[in-house]
């Protein structure tokens, strides 16, 4: 029986396709084939198709790549996600209800999509499965943290001692991250040396012919090299721009657009080459004429001219438009203005020698507020020429920008400056250099609120443990993300006492 259904958000629908809410009839699209959803795929968040990574058998043929949820059939069109690069893993499109003139919908690479009408596959009335769904979401609130009921007089001496532990496995991640990048560089690096010098030859091996040799472990002497130092710190400056949103496309811009590349471009040019050859490679130098405000369209050909200047000599890959994230994002955060910083950064690095700045004021002895405040300094990058009132190149705004603010310079430290400073120290074995960074460890604040602390303040910690300093708050991220999502209870020490006053697990 056709149904019609009026102010459905599509928020809902998404609902309904992630718990699959469907009849236990057969599925099939409008061509007739039959469907079994295998995983509906994970929920995005950003922009882009809803679900990733799904698999569906289409007939006899399992695809495996995204959903996209929508109204109605037309939506696909409406939305020009026929146009949007972003779209071309599309496996499936999954709509409420068809459109009166219903046709195929195509990616921008020609692929036609399968169609399922959901309207058709809906166990109940629409208002039976609403409630269901506000029922299973209350549901899964209340019962986020499993042992939740049981941790309401949690000994606060337990409490601290985990959190501090929690905070150092989180900060030793991280450190390993880094130290893995430190010895792709110094290996890249070495390579590059010896092809320079014409000594780019396989070495003996005594194993089979043919077998390529594993790569060594670098020295301390080719680990000294200050330059893969400079590209570690600038490649975890441009990730801290990012956030969750934006941090691949800016970690793929860092080792595209290197320092090498900016070393060579600073011997004969200035700020507007430099900028160009960062928003260019990002893909984010828009269509001067499609802007409205003439000192965007001014800024924006100012910056296409420069980098066609460049764009024949550049090697590196160019990031798709598509693949920077904009919206569910705070204007403030967009990465146009973010990235505008990078010029700032690359110069501190280049010019003004901003790795030792880090490292000296590490050892200096001085107390950790002390350094707090001057690499903050050292790091804050003010607005200025076009990007002093804008945050996008159509985007004007009152007041004043800052590409790089206190709040987020404050996140870098503890997501960049502090592994990146303890790697250092444990590699050349710097005592001065790791005190430091502990100091500075005790005085940085908590990082900015988010669902995961909110969380766990409420259901594990029932209010009584305030986020005092950002060893608390990244203590209780690595205990929400490693231990509480997946229920490594009995890994736990808050897990092992209560199992210990249950006498069972939880």
């Amino acid at each position: 029986m056709h149904r019609r259904f009026h102010s459905i958000h599509e928020r809902f629908l998404r609902h309904i396709w992630n718990n699959q809410y469907l009849s236990r009839a057969e599925l099939h699209v409008v061509d007739g084939r039959r469907v079994r959803v295998c995983s509906p795929g994970r929920l995005n968040t950003d922009s882009g198709p809803d679900f990733l990574r799904a698999k569906v058998i289409i007939g006899d043929i399992t695809y495996n790549g995204d959903v996209e949820i929508h109204r109605t059939t037309l939506d696909w069109l409406q939305h020009q996600h026929q146009e949007d690069p972003r779209y071309n893993r599309v496996i499936l499109h999954v709509v409420l209800e068809r459109s009166p003139g219903h046709a195929d919908v195509l990616t921008l690479s020609g692929r036609t999509i399968p169609t399922l009408i959901l309207g058709d596959f809906l166990p109940a009335s629409i208002q039976s499965v609403w409630q269901q769904a506000i029922l299973d979401e209350r549901s899964r609130r209340a019962f986020t943290i499993r042992c939740a009921d049981a941790a309401t007089d949690l000994p606060q001496e337990l409490v601290d001692s985990w959190l501090r532990k929690l905070a150092a496995q989180r900060l030793e991640l991280k450190i390993r991250r880094f130290h893995e990048r430190l010895v792709e560089l110094a290996r890249d690096a070495s390579s590059f040396v010896r092809e320079s010098a014409g000594l780019g030859e396989i070495p003996h091996t005594d194993g089979p012919p043919g077998e390529i040799p594993p790569p060594h472990e670098p020295t301390i002497r080719e680990l000294s090299r200050r330059d893969i130092w400079d590209q570690l710190l600038y490649e975890g400056l441009l990730e801290g721009l990012g956030y969750n949103k934006n941090r691949d496309p800016f970690v793929r811009l860092a080792r595209s657009v290197t320092l090498r590349h900016i070393r060579k471009l600073q011997a004969f040019s200035g700020r507007l080459m430099l900028e160009a050859l960062l928003f260019g490679p990002a893909g984010l130098i828009p269509n001067p004429a499609s802007l409205r405000e003439e000192e965007s369209r001014a800024y924006a050909e100012s910056l296409d001219t420069a980098w066609r200047s460049l764009r024949h000599e550049f090697r590196g890959e160019i990031i798709h438009p598509s693949d920077w994230t904009f919206s569910p994002t705070r204007p403030f955060n967009f990465p146009s203005v973010r990235l505008a910083a990078v010029p700032y950064l690359a110069q501190a690095i280049l010019e003004k020698d901003l790795f030792r700045t880090v490292i000296q004021t590490l050892k200096s002895g001085e107390s950790g507020l002390r350094i707090r405040g001057v690499l903050e300094d050292a790091l804050v990058v003010p607005g200025n020429g076009f990007w002093k009132d804008h945050v996008s190149f159509d985007h004007p705004v009152t007041g004043a920008v800052t590409p790089l603010g206190v709040s987020r310079v404050r996140e870098i430290l503890i997501n960049v400056i502090l592994p990146v400073g303890l790697l250092y120290a444990r590699t050349f074995r710097d005592r001065e250099v790791r005190e430091g960074v502990l100091r500075l460890c005790d005085v940085l604040p908590p990082g900015a609120d988010n669902h995961v602390t909110q969380t766990m303040e409420r259901d594990l910690f029932h209010g009584r443990t305030p986020r005092r300093n950002a060893s608390v708050h990244q203590g209780m991220l690595q205990l929400y993300w490693f231990y509480c999502i997946k229920t490594r209870c009995s890994e736990c020490e808050i897990g092992e006492l209560l199992r210990r006053r249950r006498g069972k697990l939880i």
